[in-house]
């Protein structure tokens, strides 16, 4: 028995209500996405200007200009960048030189550096040195043994 469609003005109207509340319903779903994504761009961008948004560390230069740390910081950092520069060993009349500091000032730097336990006095031919001993020469570097050689060595 064959199967008969049976056309009536009542099944055409309710297929093209049917297209038309698909039609309408496919409207308000991209109208409801498109408000989603907008509003998620817009609390991101939020987000990336709040200053308490966690984010990957940056390194951020320095903002504050020589005048505005501390004297004892600047003289510091010269000291410590002269002392790499010369395998670790400065004497009170090189740190002047090279540091533009007045001898006296540049001894009480050294001095402090002796007492906070980051460098200690030698005397090399009747002059004093300040060894810093975190600073090593280039050949110290290359020479030093590692970690493990220096156990197997104690334990052998």
């Amino acid at each position: 028995m064959p199967v008969q469609l049976l056309t009536t003005t009542a099944g055409v109207q309710s297929s093209e209500t049917l297209a038309i509340y698909i039609f309408i319903s496919g409207f308000i779903l991209n109208g409801l996405l498109l408000a989603a994504l907008i509003y998620l761009l817009y609390n991101i961008s939020k987000l990336k200007k709040n200053p308490g948004f966690i984010s990957e560390p940056t390194a951020r230069p320095s903002t504050k200009k020589p005048a505005e740390q501390g004297v004892g910081q600047v003289i510091e950092k010269q000291i410590l960048t002269l002392a790499s520069k010369r395998g670790g060993n400065l004497s009170v009349v090189e740190t002047a030189y090279y540091t533009k500091l007045s001898l006296e000032l540049s001894e009480r730097a050294l001095v402090s550096f002796v007492t906070r336990g980051f460098a200690e006095i030698k005397e090399k031919k009747g002059a004093c040195i300040y060894h810093f001993q975190g600073i090593l020469t280039e050949y110290e570097k290359v020479t030093a043994k590692s970690l493990d050689d220096l156990l197997d060595d104690r334990f052998s």
